[in-house]
């Protein structure tokens, strides 16, 4: 979101709106197109379900997941499971619970699921607020979530070391995009 007129574009603007008063980028969507309601439908249908809409069903991202052998870290990038997960929430919301991102969605407990839905929600929700991804909790770093610097937003994607414990962060490619995890914080359950 700018302020007319809007300064130039920075990283990957897909849409631009431009008004009198204020400008909105569209930046890094997988796909940008206009389509016909018909064609709206038929997209909403092939998605699954969607943690910031009012008519969600968690149920059934579970019976999903809780079938899979799949790592939960591809499952939570799988549009059909649950939309609107993307890479960098994905690496946070496995560390804040201390999920490893290649356990199987088979293994993951129903309460660990609850958690996992319930934590996305909220992350979400503060994401559309702020109109960035922000992990971080004020308290920790010391200022209000609108003043974070970009480096103190996020605690463990692409980040060195662990902000928890310190160990060295591990990376690696999972569901074709790279996951940052702590291998101490999050240990890989054994099967």
């Amino acid at each position: 979101r700018h302020k007319s007129p809007p300064p130039e574009p920075r990283g990957q603007v897909r849409l631009r709106l431009v008004g009198k008063e204020r400008a909105v980028d569209l930046n890094g969507p997988n796909c940008c197109e206009l389509i016909t309601p018909a064609e709206w439908d038929a997209v909403r249908e092939r998605l699954g379900e969607d943690p910031l809409r009012a008519d969600h069903d968690p149920d059934a991202a579970w019976r999903r997941i809780s079938r899979s052998r799949a790592a939960i870290g591809t499952l939570l990038l799988n549009q059909s499971v649950i939309a609107g997960v993307g890479n960098i929430y994905r690496s946070e919301v496995l560390f804040l619970l201390g999920i490893h991102p290649e356990t199987p969605g088979k293994l993951l407990s129903r309460d660990a699921f609850d958690a996992l839905w319930a934590k996305t929600v909220e992350l979400l929700k503060i994401g559309v607020k702020h109109n960035r991804i922000i992990i971080a909790d004020p308290a920790d770093v010391g200022r209000p979530r609108s003043r974070m610097k970009r480096d103190e937003r996020l605690l463990i994607y692409k980040k060195p070391e662990c902000t928890a414990c310190g160990e060295s962060i591990e990376a690696w490619e999972l569901g074709a995009r790279r996951v940052f995890a702590c291998p101490a914080c999050q240990p890989l359950p054994e099967a």
